[in-house]
C-alpha cells in the first residue's frame, strides 16, 4: 500500500510540473508582501496562465531557482524562453508585458 501511494504522489507531481509549463505558460512566482508589485496575467488570459505564492508552494520556487520576488517566467513546452526578474525594489521592469508580448508573437511565427 505504501507504494502504491509513493506512486500515486511522484505521478501527481509529475504531472502538476509539467502541466503549468506546457504550451505557451506565463508563469508570475510571488508572495503576499509584493502583491502590489506582480503584473497582472490577464492580457495573457488565451495561454496558460499561472501565479504560484512562495507560502504557498515553496518546492517550486527551488525547483525553478527564483531568488527575486515578482518574478515571471515565459515558458514554450517546459523550456524556459524569458525570465524576467525584480530588482531591489521588488517591482518588475516596466516595460515587463511588452517583453513577453514580444517573445510569445516570436514564438507563434515560428509555429508555423
Amino acid at each position: 500500500m505504501k507504494k502504491l501511494i509513493v506512486i500515486g504522489v511522484f505521478i501527481t507531481n509529475t504531472i502538476f510540473s509539467q502541466s503549468y509549463k506546457d504550451g505557451v505558460s506565463i508563469v508570475q512566482y510571488s508572495a503576499p508582501f509584493v502583491i502590489e508589485a506582480e503584473l497582472s496575467l490577464n492580457t495573457f488570459r488565451n495561454h496558460n496562465t499561472h501565479t504560484f505564492y512562495l507560502d504557498k508552494n515553496p518546492k517550486i520556487f527551488n525547483k525553478e531557482n527564483i531568488k527575486s520576488l515578482p518574478t515571471i517566467c515565459l515558458y514554450n513546452n517546459g523550456e524556459l524562453i524569458l525570465k524576467i526578474e525584480s530588482g531591489i525594489s521588488l517591482k518588475l521592469p516596466e516595460n515587463s508585458k511588452n517583453k513577453i508580448e514580444k517573445e510569445i508573437d516570436k514564438l507563434l511565427i515560428n509555429k508555423f
